[in-house]
């Protein structure tokens, strides 16, 4: 096992530096603290997060932490989170790796080595086979993600039991880990030694799928990366370019676009939306609570909810060349036209007036040229039939909560040029 771990060390230039390990106490972490502590071509720290769950027992849990890296002659670090934190497995999650991160620059350590081993590899990919995958979900826990190293994710539980009886290595055994309202602990207690009883080599047959997959995704992403570098532009997908692939590549291209806003993204879930872009030219469709997929201008993106809601972009309007989203608009002062019928032509006060160029924002008003009454921008937009899509990335010129200039659609009453106005302005509006 110690060899293993060194193989792992070599064979990934982490020799001479420093790496930390996730030190909980429990068996897995405790067997790699003590393997580590046995490879000298290395530098470990061991670190610990309280998440102050479990009142004295996370505090027992830290002290004996501590205590386990003492005895093996190793700096040990922890903090403790706010009894108030959330409590759930998602938040524990998130503030453990942030923690992680922590640690990694305050020590300029190489990596991070955490205790993943082959039945938690299983354990997950079972997880996510009931609650939805796809793919690239099959690749189950990585061994190398970043700076997050599993050297012992492909040695099964039993192992790492014997290696600690053998080496009379202390650990702790968390009682929570036998209760079968968390989900995982549901699969290790109950479903895997029912998959057992068809099989008792599951562990290993299930493992090996995992391999396998990992080694075709490899070949998939060859082909995927040369995809994504003809169609994808700042981010963005090109449209046209994404429903000249085939159909396999759309899905997994989806796949992949989806990847950190939805945690299930199996086949369903990417045939709705691969069928949304297919079927519409321009709209937006909810992808989870917080965001939209939109589709504008033949590109395809993502957008919060929050900025949906207010103006997503607002600069003041000055006289001369305005960059605003993909427009260029140009304000250049001229001489009153003879003809008034078109709006090329405005009327504006630089002066005793702050000109907002911006998107809209709830409560927007108008008055459009030739009305006597101003009327809900909504309203408005509803009734010359501007598609939706579109009224959230118009650029208005406004003053305060009205708008008084719609590039391409109308002008405000108020900007009207007759012979009594002091100045004049011509308004030019390119699309870039």
């Amino acid at each position: 096992m110690i060899k293993l771990v060194e193989n792992f060390i070599k064979e990934n230039n982490l020799e001479g530096t420093t790496v930390l390990v996730g030190l909980s106490g429990g068996i897995d972490s405790s067997v790699l603290t003590y393997i580590l502590s046995k490879i000298k071509t290395i530098k470990t720290v061991c670190i610990h997060l309280n998440h102050n769950w479990r009142g004295k027992d996370s505090i027992s849990d830290c002290e004996f932490s501590k205590n386990l890296a003492k005895k093996a002659g190793l700096e040990f670090y922890y903090e403790v989170l706010d009894s108030n934190t959330k409590k759930t497995e998602t938040t524990a999650r998130e503030l453990r790796y942030d923690f992680f991160e922590k640690c990694k620059n305050k020590f300029k350590a190489s990596g991070v080595f955490l205790a993943h081993n082959k039945n938690d590899n299983v354990e997950t990919l079972i997880y996510r086979l009931i609650k939805g995958t796809g793919p690239l979900g099959l690749n189950s826990i990585p061994k190398i993600r970043d700076f997050y190293y599993r050297p012992l994710i492909e040695v099964e539980r039993e192992e790492i039991e014997a290696f600690a009886k053998e080496n009379n290595i202390d650990f702790i055994v968390d009682k929570s880990n036998f209760d079968t309202k968390y989900k995982r602990n549901l699969i290790r207690e109950e479903i895997l030694p029912l998959m057992k009883q068809i099989n008792p080599k599951v562990i290993n047959s299930i493992s090996n799928l995992i391999n396998l997959n990992r080694m075709s995704q490899n070949i998939i992403d060859d082909k995927i990366k040369e995809t994504e570098e003809r169609i994808f532009k700042n981010g963005k997908i090109i449209r046209s370019d994404f429903l000249n692939s085939e159909k396999e590549i759309q899905f997994e291209i989806i796949n992949r676009f989806l990847k950190g806003y939805l945690k299930t993204r199996d086949y369903k879930t990417v045939e709705k939306t691969v069928s949304y872009i297919q079927d519409n030219v321009s709209g937006k469709t909810s992808i989870n609570k917080k965001m939209f997929l939109k589709i504008y201008n033949n590109e395809i993106y993502l957008i919060s909810k929050e900025e949906n809601k207010e103006a997503k972009y607002s600069i003041k309007l000055k006289e001369g060349e305005n960059k605003f989203l993909n427009y260029t608009i140009f304000i250049n002062e001229t001489k009153t036209p003879n003809k008034f019928a078109d709006n090329e032509y405005i009327n504006l006060d630089f002066k005793n007036n702050n000109y907002i160029l911006r998107t809209r924002k709830p409560k927007d008003i108008i008055q459009p040229f030739g009305s006597k009454e101003a009327q809900k921008l909504k309203t408005y937009l509803i009734k010359k039939k501007i598609p939706y899509e579109y009224r959230d990335v118009l650029p208005l010129i406004t003053l305060e909560n009205e708008v008084l200039y719609i590039p391409f659609y109308c002008m405000s009453e108020k900007l009207k040029v007759d012979k009594t106005s002091e100045k004049c302005y011509k308004i030019t509006v390119t699309e870039d």
